[in-house]
């Protein structure tokens, strides 16, 4: 009688030992899932777009200052931006319409790599890729800070 009553509690699922041991296998189960934990790196397609520079760093920037005498070094200007370096650019010795074909090419090339491009005078210009950040106007500083300017009109 007692193996048809067993039966029958199976059935029922009333019997004590099958609740017990599937009590056992779900903590074996989670202890299981703890152990094979592991940190899921997280990616982000969001551009970085803090300009904060740390100064601890043991890389030193390089400013690049061109005179360019040819429209074939506009290319040269541009692979430096490209390199993550500001460039000054003088164009006070060469004829207007050069000049003008070389700050046309740079410029666009500036705005394709996100960076800053700020007239210093009339033929003076720097450009600064997107990991340096152009704060304030450099005459007023200059002009402030009692620097004497070859170029200045007075």
């Amino acid at each position: 009688m007692s193996k048809i009553l067993d039966k029958m509690m199976d059935f029922m699922k009333l019997n004590d030992e099958e609740e017990y041991d599937l009590d056992e296998v779900e903590e074996e189960i989670a202890i299981a899932q703890e152990a094979d934990v592991k940190p899921i790196k997280s990616y982000s397609n969001k551009r970085n777009n803090s300009k904060v520079v740390n100064i601890h760093t043991n890389i030193q920037m390089e400013v690049i200052v061109i005179h360019p005498e040819s429209y074939d070094e506009a290319q040269d200007i541009c692979d430096h931006i490209k390199s993550k370096r500001p460039v000054v650019i003088n164009l006070e010795n060469m004829e207007r319409d050069i000049a003008q074909r070389i700050m046309d090419f740079i410029s666009g090339s500036c705005y394709s790599l996100n960076g800053n491009l700020q007239r210093i005078t009339n033929n003076i210009f720097i450009i600064a890729p997107e990991n340096v950040d152009i704060a304030g106007d450099f005459k007023e500083e200059l002009k402030t800070s009692g620097i004497i300017l070859p170029w200045k009109s007075e």
